[in-house]
């Protein structure tokens, strides 16, 4: 349940129960108040209703005395002739009646009567020319003759036409004084009728308001119990009016629903005030502050907002946003260390995921491109081994470093490319770009990242010839997601190392040929029967007199599957693969059982040159098998010499050196194949435990120009000086040949000299060179026998 219903269920039951009590005591007050005040309206009411009785009474007295005091009342009187009084004086008091009437009357009547009671003249303000006096009128003026009294004003309810007030005077003629009650009978009557209209008229809206009937008696009317008023309209007249019950019911029922209405409004709007008070000063911060936490949880917002008062609240907020802070400080701490690589301060390959889903969710909504570049240094193993992880830790900060300012630049002068950068492991680093529809300056930068690694990284006057590889790849073009651009810019880092390192491949069909060509290689490899699809070849090498003092074994493997596939092309996917022991094992198995066919060939100082995978010299094994495969087909060691890249050569580390000691040690000789290719150091050639130095063709190439003969001869010269022999690789003329004995070079190997052959065909070659050098000999030899 929530603080604001909670809230509710306190307040409405307490607001509710007050304003109950309350609305009660004030009905039962006001009750009272208004039959109070609806008594006192009704007296008020009657009281106008005496008003207007008593003008209209003190109108007809004031009309009728002026009426009798009038000479044309006298000489009507007076006048025996009855025409000439009807018409002419009874015109003349019908103007003295509406003479002194002074206000709008819709019934006047006035009446002489003889002593004996006929109508000696009357008139109405009727227009009937035969209206004639009411019987009732007759009646009051007989009982007015009879009385002793004096005469009064008359209210007669039931008249013809309407309620009327009469008033009855006499007069004596003679005298035209006013008889004494003993005189009546021999005086005339004179009687003055008017209807009250506005009495009726407030007498009628009393009578519509209160629903009930004003009573007129001439006695004194009590008043009743409840709401009713009575009132003396004169001193023989009184009124009484008692309102109706459903008056008074209707009265006490509007107010008791007033005081419903007014109540609950009240009510409701007491628990809606406090409602609001309590939500805008308690429930409500508490709420917001709930709700900002929750964002917060649900990553909505990143910060609590300032309280804005104080109090418990505005302190829970500052401790809650105070705790906040100090939380979100420790995990953007952890944050960092997680997604931050400790060695170079860039991404870690699980921030750099993080950055590039994010970045592709951004291409797909903008219809962007991403560029993805792959660098892995050149030789860097080389520094890790020769000179310590320190050195090597070093090289990658200062590599880092370098890039990140490099991307800093790029950023720059490409405002509209977003740029993520990482260490993925050991020494492979990427970079992802995001980029417009354009290039964005992907080729220019990969130029530039070239460039930085341009002749190697200095540290402490020690210079290290570390080169960088990039391989790049793009989405859409060359990839459909993060995953298959990292593997595919992943492909063209190695195509690149492949093609000799210190440059750029960018992803394409034809490497996603060559990849799968590679695959299906390894898988071929997997499956490999060696018996069944490998063979060997052998290709000599000769001393400078011509005899031929070892042979090369080399691999060839014809897949039922590929076809001839070229060492060059397998050995580096076996090694890759880790499947380079079990065809090594093959190769020196094979090799050391042909040997004694090389020894009928070439006698019993023959050496068998084996190539043998870098990767074997990881661990001691190669040399174990080595000795235990020379044991089993009787071959001294001595006669067996185990070729090593020069590349490979240049990266010896202490593990790997005593594993090479180890085999020098077992009796085995060592050689150090294809020198000339790598960065190998003057240092470290004399360093190297090697009995021979196999210069590659591609330097024997340049070296045997004729105006490179010095250098030709100062290499061979060193080799000499440290009790190394060398071997000329890809003597492939004479001029070539010639060179290399002149300066000095101890054997030739090319062909020239002979085409790696299998064991048949190179028995063929032998017994060619044989006669051939039979003939030679005979040919030297005949000049000689006819000199003698």
């Amino acid at each position: 349940m929530t603080l604001g219903k909670r809230a509710l269920l306190v307040i409405f039951p307490v607001i509710l129960i007050i304003q109950l009590l309350a609305s009660t005591t004030a009905y039962l007050t006001q009750r009272a108040s208004l039959l109070g005040l609806e008594q006192a309206r009704l007296e008020q009411q009657l009281l106008a209703l005496q008003s207007a009785y008593l003008d209209y009474e003190a109108f007809n007295r004031s009309v009728l005395y002026s009426i009798m005091d009038s000479e044309a009342l006298l000489l009507f009187l007076r006048e025996s002739d009855t025409a000439f009084r009807n018409d002419t004086l009874g015109l003349r008091i019908q103007q003295s009646i509406r003479s002194l009437s002074n206000t709008e009357l819709s019934f006047v009547s006035f009446a002489v009567l003889q002593p004996d009671g006929e109508p000696a003249y009357y008139f109405e303000s009727s227009l009937s020319p035969f209206a004639s006096m009411d019987e009732t009128q007759r009646q009051i003026v007989a009982e007015a003759r009879r009385s002793s009294r004096p005469g009064a004003t008359r209210y007669v309810a039931h008249a013809d036409g309407g309620p009327l007030l009469l008033d009855t005077d006499f007069i004596l003629p003679a005298s035209s004084s006013r008889p004494l009650p003993s005189q009546r009978s021999e005086a005339f009557a004179v009687q003055l009728a008017v209807r009250p209209e506005r009495f009726l008229k407030l007498k009628r809206s009393l009578e519509e308001e209160y629903g009930a009937a004003v009573e007129i008696e001439l006695h004194q009317l009590p008043v009743e119990s409840g709401l009713s008023a009575a009132i003396a309209l004169s001193p023989a007249l009184h009124a009484r009016l008692t309102p109706a019950a459903t008056y008074t019911a209707e009265r006490l029922q509007t107010l008791a629903l007033a005081f419903v209405a007014g109540g609950s409004l009240i009510c409701l709007v007491s628990i809606g005030l406090l409602l609001w008070l309590i939500r805008r000063y308690v429930t409500g911060p508490i709420s917001q502050l709930d709700d900002q936490l929750t964002d917060l949880l649900q990553s909505k917002r990143t910060a609590l907002d300032e309280p804005t008062d104080g109090g418990e609240i505005g302190r829970l907020t500052v401790n809650m946003k105070t705790l906040h802070e100090r939380n979100t400080e420790a995990l953007e701490r952890i944050q960092v260390i997680s997604w931050t690589d400790s060695l170079t301060q860039i991404s870690n390959r699980a921030h750099f995921g993080v950055l590039a889903n994010a970045m592709y969710e951004r291409c797909l909504q903008a219809h962007r491109r991403l560029a993805l570049l792959f660098l892995d240094l050149d030789n860097f193993k080389q520094v890790n081994d020769q000179h310590g992880h320190d050195a090597g830790d070093t090289l990658l900060r200062i590599f880092a470093q370098r890039v990140r300012g490099l991307l800093k630049r790029h950023q720059l002068e490409h405002a509209q490319t977003d740029v993520a950068f990482a260490r993925l492991s050991g020494d492979e680093f990427a970079i992802l770009l995001m980029t417009d529809a354009s290039d964005g300056g992907v080729d220019e930068l990969c130029a530039a990242v070239l460039d930085l690694c341009r002749g190697g990284f200095r540290l402490e006057d020690r210079l290290y010839p570390v080169g960088v590889s990039i391989g790049t790849a793009r989405y859409p073009d060359d990839a459909d997601s993060i995953t298959q651009l990292l593997t595919r810019a992943d492909t063209a880092m190695y195509q690149a190392k492949a093609e000799g390192k210190s440059t750029v491949v960018a992803f394409s069909r034809e490497l996603e040929q060559r990849n799968e060509r590679i695959r299906l290689i390894e898988d071929q490899l997997r499956a490999l029967d060696g018996d069944d699809q490998l063979r060997l070849v052998y290709m000599p090498a000769l001393n400078r007199e011509g005899t031929v003092v070892s042979c090369e074994v080399l691999l060839r493997w014809h897949s039922p599957i590929l076809g001839t596939v070229s060492p060059g092309e397998f050995i580096p996917i076996a090694e890759r693969a880790g499947l380079h022991s079990r065809i090594d094992n093959w190769v020196i198995d094979r090799a050391l059982a042909e040997y004694p066919k090389l020894v009928e060939l070439f006698g019993a100082e023959v050496i068998l040159a084996i190539n043998v995978s870098s990767a074997q010299l990881a661990d001691d094994r190669i040399c174990n098998y080595l000795l235990e495969r020379a044991a089993h087909h009787g071959v001294a060691p001595g006669r067996i010499e185990i070729e090593l890249t020069e590349t490979y050569a240049a990266e010896l580390c202490t593990d790997t050196m005593q594993v090479v000691q180890a085999i020098r040690r077992a009796g085995f000789r060592v050689a150090i194949d294809d020198f000339g290719v790598g960065y190998t150091s003057i240092q470290q050639l004399l360093e190297y435990p090697a009995d021979t130095i196999k210069l590659d063709m591609a330097i024997i190439t340049r070296l045997t120009q004729p105006d490179m003969q010095q250098s030709l001869s100062a290499l061979v010269a060193f080799c000499h000086a440290q009790g190394k022999r060398v071997n000329a690789e890809g003597v492939d003329n004479m001029e070539k040949q010639s060179a290399l004995l002149q300066a000095g070079c101890d054997l030739f190997q090319g062909y020239l000299i002979s085409p790696p052959r299998s064991l048949a065909a190179l028995e063929d070659w032998m017994a060619v060179r044989n006669r051939a050098q039979a003939a030679l000999r005979l040919e030297q030899l005949a000049p000689d026998a006819l000199a003698r």
